[in-house]
């Protein structure tokens, strides 16, 4: 699916008839078209029953509704600065990928207009960088992690739990426990701990999560890529509109977009460890710092924590 958007609007470009659209995808849930306007813009369009409502504006983006012939209502998101055309492409791809997974048509239209607001931000920032391959080794971390959550405990208390799209002190909390999550290569004894706070454990339990993720080919056995962790994730919340939604919105703040480049970076999960992190633990906490010091960043080493490993 992905580039299906652009494929249609060279399409529509090239036969020089004006406006025109097509169908994105006939299996979609939701109708989404995209083609170009009267005024030769690229446009998605999106078909619902009801009246869309929209009461936002994007940066560079004009929303538009229009009620149709049949009864049904056009929801038109219309390009005006060509220089953002990247952006504006990831975003109506990732309306439509996005929206994919929803169980039900009548929840895509409040799912698109969620949606919305989550991308508000990007369009102000005027861009949205792909991840670097530390981002999205990272990023991979926590989801393994919270996919392991899901299945431990249940998939709306664990989407709840994710705070690291909120750069949070932990990735995950609970009111009575938390978990740091720290990704490194294979056979890398070091982690990088971002400050006093994110090995606190005064006010919670709190465990280390240290996931081993090594690279690979597009062949080699048990391997998978970014794209593929979150469709995998994606599939298992179907059935919870809410909670799919909640998931969206966190993996759009951790700055993450369906994107074909996440493809190329194959990995390989080696191990997963966990430490307990109690008293005697080598960590550092706010109340051991001296008056005027704050944000320690410190390495810790592994191999110093093999008695709190559990």
């Amino acid at each position: 699916m992905t580039n299906k958007v652009k494929l249609i609007w060279d399409t529509v470009k090239a036969e020089a008839v004006g406006s025109g659209f097509r169908r994105v995808d006939v299996e979609h849930i939701l109708d989404f078209y995209a083609g170009v306007d009267s005024l030769g813009r690229l446009t998605l369009l999106l078909i619902t029953q009801e009246n869309p409502g929209v009461d936002l504006e994007l940066q560079s983006v004009k929303i538009h509704t229009l009620l149709r012939e049949d009864g049904r209502w056009s929801l038109l998101f219309i390009l005006e600065k060509p220089d953002l055309f990247e952006l504006f492409r990831l975003f109506c791809e990732d309306l439509i990928t996005s929206s994919r997974q929803c169980s039900d048509k009548s929840n895509g239209l409040p799912f698109v207009l969620a949606r919305l607001v989550s991308w508000r931000l990007l369009f102000e920032r005027g861009n949205l960088e792909t991840l670097n391959e530390s981002q999205v080794r990272g990023l991979s971390g926590e989801l393994l992690h919270l996919k392991s959550l899901i299945e431990m405990i249940s998939a709306p208390a664990a989407i709840q739990s994710w705070k690291g799209p909120d750069r949070a002190d932990q990735d995950f909390q609970f009111e009575k426990l938390a978990w740091e999550v720290k990704t490194v290569w294979p056979s890398v004894n070091e982690v990088t701990i971002a400050s006093e706070r994110q090995l606190d454990y005064t006010h919670r339990e709190l465990q280390l999560v240290v996931v081993q993720l090594g690279s690979g080919a597009e062949s080699t056995a048990n391997g998978f890529t970014l794209n593929q962790l979150v469709d995998d994730i994606r599939k298992s919340l179907k059935s919870d509109f809410e909670t799919y939604s909640a998931f969206e919105n966190c993996l759009l703040r951790c700055g993450y977009a369906t994107h074909p480049e996440y493809d190329n970076q194959v990995m390989i999960l080696y191990s997963t460890s966990l430490y307990k992190v109690v008293t005697g633990f080598p960590c550092i906490r706010p109340q051991d710092l001296p008056p005027g010091l704050s944000n320690v960043t410190y390495k810790l080493n592994l191999n110093n924590c093999t008695a709190f490993q559990i």
